[in-house]
Protein backbone atom coordinates (compact mmCIF):
# COMPACT_ATOMS: atom_id res chain seq x y z
CA UNK A 1 0.00 0.00 0.00
CA UNK A 2 1.72 3.31 -1.08
CA UNK A 3 1.73 5.98 1.76
CA UNK A 4 -0.91 8.19 -0.17
CA UNK A 5 -3.31 5.42 0.20
CA UNK A 6 -2.13 4.78 3.52
CA UNK A 7 -3.13 8.15 4.95
CA UNK A 8 -6.70 8.33 2.65
CA UNK A 9 -7.48 5.06 4.57
CA UNK A 10 -6.05 6.66 8.00
CA UNK A 11 -7.99 9.69 7.35
CA UNK A 12 -11.74 7.20 6.46
CA UNK A 13 -10.95 5.45 9.71
CA UNK A 14 -10.84 8.83 11.41
CA UNK A 15 -14.35 9.75 10.18
CA UNK A 16 -16.30 6.76 11.68
CA UNK A 17 -13.44 6.31 15.18
CA UNK A 18 -14.00 9.48 16.56
CA UNK A 19 -17.76 9.43 16.54
CA UNK A 20 -17.74 6.05 18.09
CA UNK A 21 -15.32 7.23 20.69
CA UNK A 22 -16.87 9.96 21.40
CA UNK A 23 -20.18 8.11 22.32
CA UNK A 24 -17.88 5.43 23.93
CA UNK A 25 -16.71 8.40 26.18
CA UNK A 26 -20.14 9.69 27.03
CA UNK A 27 -21.46 6.72 27.33
CA UNK A 28 -18.42 5.85 29.92
CA UNK A 29 -19.55 9.49 31.92
CA UNK A 30 -22.78 8.65 32.17
CA UNK A 31 -22.11 4.61 33.56
CA UNK A 32 -19.93 6.68 35.92
CA UNK A 33 -22.84 9.36 37.06
CA UNK A 34 -25.13 6.73 37.83
CA UNK A 35 -22.78 4.92 39.62
CA UNK A 36 -22.29 7.99 42.03
CA UNK A 37 -23.39 7.68 45.81
CA UNK A 38 -26.60 9.18 45.49
CA UNK A 39 -27.71 8.05 42.16
CA UNK A 40 -27.20 4.54 42.97
CA UNK A 41 -30.11 5.39 45.90
CA UNK A 42 -32.36 6.20 42.80
CA UNK A 43 -33.81 4.01 40.41
CA UNK A 44 -32.91 4.94 36.81
CA UNK A 45 -34.79 4.27 32.99
CA UNK A 46 -33.11 6.84 30.77
CA UNK A 47 -33.36 6.36 26.34
CA UNK A 48 -31.85 8.59 23.99
CA UNK A 49 -32.88 7.93 20.06
CA UNK A 50 -32.10 10.10 16.91
CA UNK A 51 -36.09 11.32 16.23
CA UNK A 52 -35.09 10.80 12.73
CA UNK A 53 -34.63 7.25 12.60
CA UNK A 54 -35.57 6.18 16.22
CA UNK A 55 -32.07 4.51 16.42
CA UNK A 56 -30.93 3.95 20.05
CA UNK A 57 -28.00 5.98 21.12
CA UNK A 58 -27.69 5.75 24.58
CA UNK A 59 -29.93 3.24 27.12
CA UNK A 60 -30.53 2.32 30.60
CA UNK A 61 -33.48 0.47 31.58
CA UNK A 62 -35.68 1.99 28.81
CA UNK A 63 -38.48 0.09 28.87
CA UNK A 64 -38.86 0.07 32.95
CA UNK A 65 -42.04 1.66 33.72
CA UNK A 66 -41.42 4.23 36.04
CA UNK A 67 -43.14 7.06 37.65
CA UNK A 68 -43.21 9.79 35.59
CA UNK A 69 -44.49 12.88 37.26
CA UNK A 70 -45.52 15.81 35.23
CA UNK A 71 -43.44 13.67 31.94
CA UNK A 72 -47.35 12.64 31.71
CA UNK A 73 -48.06 15.77 30.27
CA UNK A 74 -46.07 15.20 27.16
CA UNK A 75 -48.41 12.11 26.40
CA UNK A 76 -51.50 14.07 27.20
CA UNK A 77 -50.75 16.81 25.19
CA UNK A 78 -49.00 14.48 21.98
CA UNK A 79 -52.20 12.53 22.08
CA UNK A 80 -54.78 15.92 22.14
CA UNK A 81 -52.30 17.13 19.40
CA UNK A 82 -53.01 13.70 17.53
CA UNK A 83 -56.61 13.24 18.40
CA UNK A 84 -58.11 16.97 18.08
CA UNK A 85 -55.39 18.24 15.43
CA UNK A 86 -53.59 21.45 15.87
CA UNK A 87 -56.33 23.73 14.82
CA UNK A 88 -58.73 22.64 17.73
CA UNK A 89 -60.35 25.55 19.27
CA UNK A 90 -62.18 25.50 22.80
CA UNK A 91 -65.01 27.04 22.86
CA UNK A 92 -67.25 28.64 26.07
CA UNK A 93 -70.87 29.83 24.23
CA UNK A 94 -72.91 32.47 25.77
CA UNK A 95 -76.71 32.12 24.94
CA UNK A 96 -80.34 33.42 26.29
CA UNK A 97 -82.87 30.79 26.12
CA UNK A 98 -86.25 32.41 26.80
CA UNK A 99 -85.60 34.49 29.96
CA UNK A 100 -82.88 32.49 31.03
CA UNK A 101 -78.51 33.51 30.81
CA UNK A 102 -77.27 30.22 29.29
CA UNK A 103 -73.73 28.90 29.12
CA UNK A 104 -72.59 25.63 27.98
CA UNK A 105 -69.38 25.13 29.42
CA UNK A 106 -66.29 23.66 26.53
CA UNK A 107 -63.65 22.24 28.95
CA UNK A 108 -61.15 25.10 28.49
CA UNK A 109 -58.80 25.46 31.72
CA UNK A 110 -57.43 29.32 30.58
CA UNK A 111 -60.48 31.45 31.34
CA UNK A 112 -59.33 33.71 33.82
CA UNK A 113 -55.84 32.20 34.23
CA UNK A 114 -53.54 34.89 35.17
CA UNK A 115 -50.50 33.85 32.94
CA UNK A 116 -52.79 33.36 30.07
CA UNK A 117 -54.10 36.64 30.80
CA UNK A 118 -50.98 38.55 31.15
CA UNK A 119 -49.54 37.38 28.04
CA UNK A 120 -52.57 38.39 26.27
CA UNK A 121 -52.24 41.87 27.82
CA UNK A 122 -55.95 41.58 29.61
CA UNK A 123 -57.30 40.84 32.74
CA UNK A 124 -58.53 37.81 34.29
CA UNK A 125 -62.24 39.66 33.90
CA UNK A 126 -61.66 39.42 30.13
CA UNK A 127 -64.70 37.06 28.93
CA UNK A 128 -66.77 38.86 31.97
CA UNK A 129 -65.96 42.34 29.89
CA UNK A 130 -67.19 40.25 26.75
CA UNK A 131 -70.41 39.63 28.18
CA UNK A 132 -71.07 42.83 29.82
CA UNK A 133 -70.73 44.33 26.44
CA UNK A 134 -72.70 41.95 24.67
CA UNK A 135 -75.55 41.88 27.03
CA UNK A 136 -75.35 45.94 26.56
CA UNK A 137 -75.39 46.13 22.92
CA UNK A 138 -78.76 44.35 23.19
CA UNK A 139 -79.83 46.70 25.81
CA UNK A 140 -80.31 43.95 28.84
CA UNK A 141 -80.42 45.52 31.94
CA UNK A 142 -82.27 42.62 33.58
CA UNK A 143 -82.15 39.62 33.09
CA UNK A 144 -85.12 37.85 34.51
CA UNK A 145 -84.51 34.12 34.27
CA UNK A 146 -81.78 32.35 35.63
CA UNK A 147 -78.09 31.96 35.35
CA UNK A 148 -77.92 28.18 33.79
CA UNK A 149 -74.50 26.59 33.79
CA UNK A 150 -74.43 23.49 31.38
CA UNK A 151 -70.55 21.57 32.42
CA UNK A 152 -72.14 17.95 31.36
CA UNK A 153 -69.21 17.75 29.17
CA UNK A 154 -67.15 16.42 32.12
CA UNK A 155 -68.12 14.36 34.55
CA UNK A 156 -68.47 15.22 38.32
CA UNK A 157 -65.50 13.68 39.33
CA UNK A 158 -63.77 16.43 40.03
CA UNK A 159 -60.80 15.61 42.04
CA UNK A 160 -58.71 12.45 41.09
CA UNK A 161 -59.23 9.70 43.39
CA UNK A 162 -55.15 8.94 43.27
CA UNK A 163 -54.23 12.61 44.40
CA UNK A 164 -53.08 13.05 48.16
CA UNK A 165 -56.36 14.17 49.75
CA UNK A 166 -54.22 16.38 52.09
CA UNK A 167 -53.07 18.47 49.06
CA UNK A 168 -56.75 19.09 47.73
CA UNK A 169 -56.31 22.88 48.76
CA UNK A 170 -52.81 23.24 47.07
CA UNK A 171 -53.34 25.38 43.47
CA UNK A 172 -51.83 22.33 41.41
CA UNK A 173 -54.39 20.07 42.57
CA UNK A 174 -57.21 22.30 41.93
CA UNK A 175 -60.65 20.44 40.67
CA UNK A 176 -61.46 19.73 37.48
CA UNK A 177 -64.24 21.16 35.56
CA UNK A 178 -65.52 22.30 31.76
CA UNK A 179 -66.36 25.50 33.23
CA UNK A 180 -63.23 27.09 35.29
CA UNK A 181 -61.78 30.58 36.41
CA UNK A 182 -58.77 32.28 37.64
CA UNK A 183 -56.93 28.25 37.28
CA UNK A 184 -59.95 27.10 39.88
CA UNK A 185 -57.88 29.30 42.82
CA UNK A 186 -58.76 31.86 44.68
CA UNK A 187 -55.58 34.24 45.80
CA UNK A 188 -55.23 35.64 49.62
CA UNK A 189 -52.76 38.37 49.53
CA UNK A 190 -51.88 39.32 53.09
CA UNK A 191 -50.29 42.62 54.67
CA UNK A 192 -49.36 42.96 58.67
CA UNK A 193 -51.38 44.60 61.09
CA UNK A 194 -50.24 47.67 63.10
CA UNK A 195 -49.01 46.34 65.94
CA UNK A 196 -48.02 41.86 66.26
CA UNK A 197 -50.59 39.92 67.50
CA UNK A 198 -53.34 41.18 65.50
CA UNK A 199 -54.95 39.21 62.73
CA UNK A 200 -53.21 40.16 59.45
CA UNK A 201 -55.57 41.76 57.14
CA UNK A 202 -56.64 40.00 53.66
CA UNK A 203 -57.95 41.09 50.44
CA UNK A 204 -59.00 38.24 48.02
CA UNK A 205 -59.24 38.07 43.84
CA UNK A 206 -61.54 37.55 42.32
CA UNK A 207 -63.41 39.32 45.46
CA UNK A 208 -66.63 37.52 45.88
CA UNK A 209 -69.32 36.18 48.54
CA UNK A 210 -69.09 32.97 47.10
CA UNK A 211 -66.65 31.68 49.48
CA UNK A 212 -66.42 32.46 53.56
CA UNK A 213 -63.07 33.49 55.08
CA UNK A 214 -61.93 33.04 58.82
CA UNK A 215 -59.02 34.88 59.46
CA UNK A 216 -56.97 32.92 62.39
CA UNK A 217 -53.48 35.00 61.15
CA UNK A 218 -51.58 36.76 63.60
CA UNK A 219 -49.17 39.46 62.73
CA UNK A 220 -45.34 39.32 63.24
CA UNK A 221 -42.32 41.79 63.59
CA UNK A 222 -39.65 39.33 62.78
CA UNK A 223 -39.43 35.87 61.47
CA UNK A 224 -40.56 34.16 58.37
CA UNK A 225 -44.21 34.71 56.40
CA UNK A 226 -45.99 31.34 57.52
CA UNK A 227 -49.89 32.13 56.57
CA UNK A 228 -51.62 29.29 54.74
CA UNK A 229 -55.48 28.44 53.68
CA UNK A 230 -57.13 25.15 55.04
CA UNK A 231 -60.04 24.35 53.27
CA UNK A 232 -62.19 21.05 54.54
CA UNK A 233 -63.22 19.12 50.70
CA UNK A 234 -66.68 20.07 49.65
CA UNK A 235 -66.62 23.15 51.27
CA UNK A 236 -65.89 26.49 50.68
CA UNK A 237 -64.99 27.51 53.93
CA UNK A 238 -61.40 29.18 54.26
CA UNK A 239 -59.16 29.31 57.30
CA UNK A 240 -56.20 31.95 57.14
CA UNK A 241 -53.94 30.34 59.45
CA UNK A 242 -50.11 31.18 59.97
CA UNK A 243 -48.07 34.40 60.76
CA UNK A 244 -47.61 37.33 58.53
CA UNK A 245 -45.35 39.58 58.36
CA UNK A 246 -43.96 41.00 55.29
CA UNK A 247 -47.02 40.99 52.03
CA UNK A 248 -47.41 38.15 49.78
CA UNK A 249 -49.93 36.51 48.07
CA UNK A 250 -50.74 32.80 48.17
CA UNK A 251 -53.74 30.82 46.54
CA UNK A 252 -56.39 27.96 47.83
CA UNK A 253 -58.57 25.76 45.25
CA UNK A 254 -62.41 26.42 45.76
CA UNK A 255 -64.93 23.77 45.64
CA UNK A 256 -66.97 23.42 42.40
CA UNK A 257 -65.78 26.23 40.07
CA UNK A 258 -68.23 26.07 37.63
CA UNK A 259 -70.41 27.31 40.38
CA UNK A 260 -67.51 29.65 41.30
CA UNK A 261 -67.40 30.86 37.38
CA UNK A 262 -71.22 31.74 37.51
CA UNK A 263 -71.07 33.19 40.65
CA UNK A 264 -68.52 35.37 39.82
CA UNK A 265 -70.16 36.99 36.85
CA UNK A 266 -73.31 37.38 38.39
CA UNK A 267 -71.54 39.42 41.00
CA UNK A 268 -69.53 41.58 38.09
CA UNK A 269 -72.94 42.19 36.02
CA UNK A 270 -74.57 43.67 39.00
CA UNK A 271 -71.57 45.27 39.47
CA UNK A 272 -72.05 46.81 36.09
CA UNK A 273 -75.60 47.17 36.10
CA UNK A 274 -77.24 44.31 35.00
CA UNK A 275 -78.69 42.22 37.64
CA UNK A 276 -79.83 38.36 37.51
CA UNK A 277 -83.05 37.96 39.00
CA UNK A 278 -83.11 34.45 39.49
CA UNK A 279 -81.05 31.66 40.70
CA UNK A 280 -77.53 30.03 39.42
CA UNK A 281 -78.79 26.92 38.13
CA UNK A 282 -76.50 23.39 36.81
CA UNK A 283 -78.22 21.48 34.93
CA UNK A 284 -77.74 19.66 31.37
CA UNK A 285 -79.41 21.61 27.99
CA UNK A 286 -77.21 19.94 25.95
CA UNK A 287 -78.22 17.03 23.10
CA UNK A 288 -77.50 15.81 20.00
CA UNK A 289 -79.88 18.41 18.41
CA UNK A 290 -78.53 21.58 16.71
CA UNK A 291 -78.78 24.79 18.90
CA UNK A 292 -82.11 26.34 16.61
CA UNK A 293 -84.28 23.12 18.30
CA UNK A 294 -83.26 24.35 21.46
CA UNK A 295 -83.86 27.54 21.36
CA UNK A 296 -81.03 29.63 22.01
CA UNK A 297 -79.93 32.57 20.60
CA UNK A 298 -75.99 32.56 20.83
CA UNK A 299 -74.60 36.00 21.47
CA UNK A 300 -70.98 35.13 21.91
CA UNK A 301 -68.39 32.10 22.13
CA UNK A 302 -65.15 32.60 23.52
CA UNK A 303 -62.54 30.77 22.18
CA UNK A 304 -59.31 29.67 23.04
CA UNK A 305 -57.04 27.74 20.94
CA UNK A 306 -55.69 24.57 21.82
CA UNK A 307 -51.95 25.32 20.98
CA UNK A 308 -52.15 28.23 23.93
CA UNK A 309 -53.61 25.08 26.42
CA UNK A 310 -50.75 23.02 24.98
CA UNK A 311 -48.14 25.31 25.88
CA UNK A 312 -49.53 26.06 29.53
CA UNK A 313 -49.80 22.54 30.36
CA UNK A 314 -45.98 21.63 28.85
CA UNK A 315 -43.98 25.29 29.33
CA UNK A 316 -45.47 26.05 32.61
CA UNK A 317 -46.88 22.49 33.72
CA UNK A 318 -50.66 23.71 34.83
CA UNK A 319 -52.16 20.51 35.92
CA UNK A 320 -55.59 22.26 35.17
CA UNK A 321 -54.71 22.21 31.70
CA UNK A 322 -53.31 19.20 31.67
CA UNK A 323 -56.39 17.21 32.79
CA UNK A 324 -58.77 19.15 30.74
CA UNK A 325 -57.01 18.12 27.48
CA UNK A 326 -57.26 14.26 29.49
CA UNK A 327 -61.02 14.72 29.70
CA UNK A 328 -61.55 16.72 26.57
CA UNK A 329 -60.08 14.00 24.47
CA UNK A 330 -62.25 11.19 25.96
CA UNK A 331 -64.96 13.42 25.12
CA UNK A 332 -64.44 13.91 21.83
CA UNK A 333 -62.76 10.44 21.03
CA UNK A 334 -66.06 9.18 19.53
CA UNK A 335 -66.95 11.83 17.56
CA UNK A 336 -63.05 12.62 16.17
CA UNK A 337 -64.91 11.42 12.38
CA UNK A 338 -66.98 14.75 12.36
CA UNK A 339 -66.45 18.16 12.73
CA UNK A 340 -66.32 19.41 16.31
CA UNK A 341 -65.02 22.72 14.43
CA UNK A 342 -68.26 23.98 12.48
CA UNK A 343 -70.53 26.60 15.24
CA UNK A 344 -73.65 25.01 13.98
CA UNK A 345 -72.24 21.71 16.44
CA UNK A 346 -71.03 23.32 19.28
CA UNK A 347 -74.10 23.25 21.34
CA UNK A 348 -74.17 19.50 20.95
CA UNK A 349 -73.12 16.93 23.45
CA UNK A 350 -70.42 14.84 22.65
CA UNK A 351 -69.86 11.73 25.26
CA UNK A 352 -69.13 12.67 28.64
CA UNK A 353 -65.44 13.27 29.52
CA UNK A 354 -63.84 11.57 32.41
CA UNK A 355 -61.03 10.09 33.28
CA UNK A 356 -61.75 6.70 32.22
CA UNK A 357 -63.13 7.94 29.19
CA UNK A 358 -59.51 10.09 28.84
CA UNK A 359 -57.54 6.76 29.62
CA UNK A 360 -59.05 5.15 26.75
CA UNK A 361 -58.62 7.80 24.53
CA UNK A 362 -54.62 8.15 25.31
CA UNK A 363 -54.28 4.34 25.48
CA UNK A 364 -55.68 3.87 22.10
CA UNK A 365 -52.96 6.45 20.77
CA UNK A 366 -50.66 4.81 22.13
CA UNK A 367 -51.73 1.65 20.45
CA UNK A 368 -51.67 3.23 17.39
CA UNK A 369 -47.85 3.87 17.64
CA UNK A 370 -47.63 0.19 18.97
CA UNK A 371 -46.43 0.81 21.66
CA UNK A 372 -46.10 -2.39 23.99
CA UNK A 373 -48.86 -1.97 27.03
CA UNK A 374 -46.63 -3.61 29.24
CA UNK A 375 -44.39 0.25 29.13
CA UNK A 376 -47.25 2.18 30.29
CA UNK A 377 -49.96 2.51 32.96
CA UNK A 378 -52.38 5.62 32.23
CA UNK A 379 -54.00 6.97 35.28
CA UNK A 380 -54.31 10.90 35.09
CA UNK A 381 -53.47 13.70 32.47
CA UNK A 382 -51.11 15.69 34.73
CA UNK A 383 -48.70 12.85 36.01
CA UNK A 384 -50.29 14.01 39.47
CA UNK A 385 -50.77 10.87 40.43
CA UNK A 386 -48.62 8.01 41.65
CA UNK A 387 -50.45 5.45 39.85
CA UNK A 388 -49.19 6.66 36.28
CA UNK A 389 -46.18 4.69 34.76
CA UNK A 390 -44.25 5.50 31.76
CA UNK A 391 -41.24 3.59 30.68
CA UNK A 392 -38.59 6.43 28.83
CA UNK A 393 -38.42 4.55 25.30
CA UNK A 394 -43.08 4.81 25.59
CA UNK A 395 -42.04 8.21 26.10
CA UNK A 396 -39.73 8.70 23.22
CA UNK A 397 -41.46 6.78 21.00
CA UNK A 398 -44.41 9.54 21.49
CA UNK A 399 -41.37 12.29 21.06
CA UNK A 400 -40.24 11.06 17.69
CA UNK A 401 -43.76 10.70 16.58
CA UNK A 402 -44.20 14.90 17.03
CA UNK A 403 -40.59 15.07 15.66
CA UNK A 404 -42.04 13.58 12.33
CA UNK A 405 -45.27 15.72 12.50
CA UNK A 406 -45.66 18.15 9.90
CA UNK A 407 -46.84 20.79 13.40
CA UNK A 408 -43.60 20.15 14.99
CA UNK A 409 -42.67 23.38 15.44
CA UNK A 410 -46.00 24.06 17.01
CA UNK A 411 -45.72 21.22 19.56
CA UNK A 412 -42.16 21.55 20.29
CA UNK A 413 -42.83 25.56 20.85
CA UNK A 414 -44.67 24.59 24.20
CA UNK A 415 -42.02 23.25 25.80
CA UNK A 416 -40.00 24.85 28.25
CA UNK A 417 -36.38 26.42 27.55
CA UNK A 418 -33.77 27.85 29.65
CA UNK A 419 -35.25 31.02 28.48
CA UNK A 420 -39.24 30.13 29.42
CA UNK A 421 -40.87 28.24 31.55
CA UNK A 422 -40.06 25.32 34.48
CA UNK A 423 -36.48 25.35 33.24
CA UNK A 424 -36.27 29.38 33.56
CA UNK A 425 -38.00 29.27 36.60
CA UNK A 426 -35.68 26.78 38.03
CA UNK A 427 -32.70 28.05 36.37
CA UNK A 428 -31.36 24.52 34.61
CA UNK A 429 -29.34 24.77 31.17
CA UNK A 430 -29.23 28.84 32.21
CA UNK A 431 -25.18 28.57 30.66
CA UNK A 432 -25.45 30.35 27.45
CA UNK A 433 -24.22 27.23 25.70
CA UNK A 434 -27.58 25.48 25.89
CA UNK A 435 -29.96 28.39 25.66
CA UNK A 436 -31.21 27.34 22.29
CA UNK A 437 -30.42 23.21 22.05
CA UNK A 438 -32.95 21.76 24.71
CA UNK A 439 -36.87 21.81 24.52
CA UNK A 440 -37.95 20.05 27.61
CA UNK A 441 -40.88 19.17 29.94
CA UNK A 442 -39.54 18.93 33.56
CA UNK A 443 -41.17 16.58 36.30
CA UNK A 444 -41.48 15.85 40.00
CA UNK A 445 -43.91 14.53 42.35
CA UNK A 446 -42.39 13.20 45.87
CA UNK A 447 -39.59 10.53 45.03
CA UNK A 448 -39.91 11.25 41.56
CA UNK A 449 -38.38 13.35 39.01
CA UNK A 450 -38.08 13.36 35.34
CA UNK A 451 -36.64 15.06 32.46
CA UNK A 452 -37.93 14.12 28.80
CA UNK A 453 -37.70 16.40 25.27
CA UNK A 454 -35.28 17.12 22.93
CA UNK A 455 -31.74 18.39 22.75
CA UNK A 456 -29.13 19.33 19.74
CA UNK A 457 -25.64 17.96 20.25
CA UNK A 458 -22.60 20.33 19.57
CA UNK A 459 -23.12 18.66 15.94
CA UNK A 460 -25.78 19.88 15.04
CA UNK A 461 -27.83 16.55 15.44
CA UNK A 462 -30.87 16.72 17.38
CA UNK A 463 -31.62 13.80 20.03
CA UNK A 464 -34.95 12.61 21.80
CA UNK A 465 -34.52 11.75 25.02
CA UNK A 466 -36.31 10.79 28.54
CA UNK A 467 -34.74 10.23 32.01
CA UNK A 468 -36.86 9.09 34.85
CA UNK A 469 -35.52 8.61 38.34
CA UNK A 470 -37.52 7.15 41.10
CA UNK A 471 -36.51 7.09 44.92
CA UNK A 472 -33.14 9.18 45.96
CA UNK A 473 -33.39 12.60 47.10
CA UNK A 474 -33.62 15.56 45.20
CA UNK A 475 -30.22 15.55 43.80
CA UNK A 476 -31.29 13.14 41.45
CA UNK A 477 -31.85 16.36 39.29
CA UNK A 478 -27.94 17.52 39.09
CA UNK A 479 -27.52 14.04 37.59
CA UNK A 480 -30.51 13.89 35.39
CA UNK A 481 -29.03 17.81 33.90
CA UNK A 482 -25.22 16.07 33.63
CA UNK A 483 -26.49 13.24 31.93
CA UNK A 484 -28.15 16.01 29.66
CA UNK A 485 -25.28 17.65 28.71
CA UNK A 486 -23.19 15.06 28.19
CA UNK A 487 -25.48 13.83 25.53
CA UNK A 488 -25.18 17.53 24.10
CA UNK A 489 -21.53 17.36 23.79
Amino acid sequence: MTKSKLLIVLSLLSVFLVPSLSRAQSDQQIRKLLNQPESRKAIYAIHFCDPETSRTVFAHNKDMPLIPASNMKLITTSAAFDLLGPDFVFKTVFALQNNNLVILAGGDPLLGDPVYAAEKNRDIFFIFAQILEQLRKRNISVVSGDLVIDDFLFDDERFHPAWPIEQANRWYAAQVSALNFNDNCLDITMTAAAQPGEPGRFSILPETAYVTIINQSKTIKTGANTTWAARPIDSNSITIKGAIRDQHTFNVTIERPSAFFGHVLAEYLLKNGIAINGKLIIKEIRNAQDQQDQQLDIFYVHRTPLNDVLTRANRDSLNLAAECLFKTIGAWQVRLDQSVQDDNQITAQPQRGSWETGRAAVSGFLEKLNIDSGQYVIDDGSGLSHDNHLSPQCITSVLVQMFNHPNFDIFRGSLATPTQGTLKKSSRFSETTYCDRIYAKSGYVKSAWALSGFCRKSTGDWLAFSIIANKGSVSQIRTIDQIVKEMMK
